[in-house]
């Protein structure tokens, strides 16, 4: 079972809502806080840490806050789920460091710890391990919590903590569809390749050319390895996904321009 040290709120506790529920689904720590003295909430922390082993750390305002200390001391370098943080408040740079997964989550709605510190946050560290979930939500994540999204978030967090790290080649590619300006080159690549995909396997079975049999042979053994290279755990990843997609949209296109006497 997934290992998590829940690092609670100024006005809460282990037996607030986000630490019963976590308590729940997760083998769950929640080291109960004297949030007067900051300091020292860091070191109860880190100690915790040490002798819990969690998998992942969930973080919540005041909590979220000691959680970056923690990050930016080293303390914990491990995969860090962050609810509407105030770093800022708690007179904490909003900084993360390199090579850390982190994920923050802050409600829209939010009048207790403006966005604008998760905004900063968000832009530092990774770029590839830091994700921004706005939601419309108010401090508390009530919403969030209530319908089961918190839950998830963890899960997804630790599951995606354990799969094999990409490599140089997705990360590039992650650009293309996490930047809205490149989608139309996306679309564009994508209908070209499947059309031309399509042409291919719809020649190679009309006319039993050997050399276009062994060329759509070939591209799908690499197809398959590419694959299996970028699985990550029970997903294809997004290589992989992408060239799943690119196959069945070029089979569709070959099976209807056939039936249609266009190929």
């Amino acid at each position: 079972m997934t290992r998590v040290l829940f690092v609670h709120g100024q006005e809460s506790g282990p037996q607030g809502t986000k630490a019963r529920l976590l308590a729940e689904h997760f083998e769950t720590l929640t080291p109960q806080m004297d949030t007067s003295d900051f300091g020292r909430c860091v070191r109860q922390i880190a100690a915790a840490i040490e002798s819990f082993q969690p998998d992942v750390v969930v973080g919540s305002s005041y909590g979220g806050a000691v959680a970056v200390a923690l990050l930016q001391r080293g303390a914990w370098r491990g995969p860090t789920l962050l609810l509407a943080p105030a770093p800022v408040q708690l007179g904490v740079e909003p900084r993360l460091p390199a090579d850390v997964p982190v994920w923050i989550v802050h409600g829209t709605r939010d009048d207790v710890v403006p966005i604008a510190s998760s905004l900063t946050l968000a832009r530092s560290g990774s770029p590839e391990q830091v994700r921004l979930f706005e939601v419309h939500d108010d401090h508390r994540l009530s919403a969030t919590v209530a319908s089961g999204r918190l839950v998830s978030l963890v899960r997804a967090l630790a599951a995606d903590a354990r799969a094999p790290a990409p490599s140089a080649g997705e990360r590039h590619f992650r650009v293309f569809f996490e930047e809205p300006a490149l989608w139309p080159v996306v679309v564009a690549a994508a209908g070209g390749l499947s059309t031309l995909l399509a042409w291919a396997l719809a020649s190679a079975f009309r006319t039993r050319s050997p050399l276009l049999l062994l060329g759509i042979a070939a591209l799908a053994v690499a197809s398959a390895e590419a694959v299996r290279q970028g699985w990550r755990g029970r997903r294809p990843g997004l290589v992989g996904g992408a060239v799943l997609a690119l196959w069945g949209l070029a089979v569709a296109i070959a099976v209807l321009t056939s039936r249609a006497g266009i190929f």
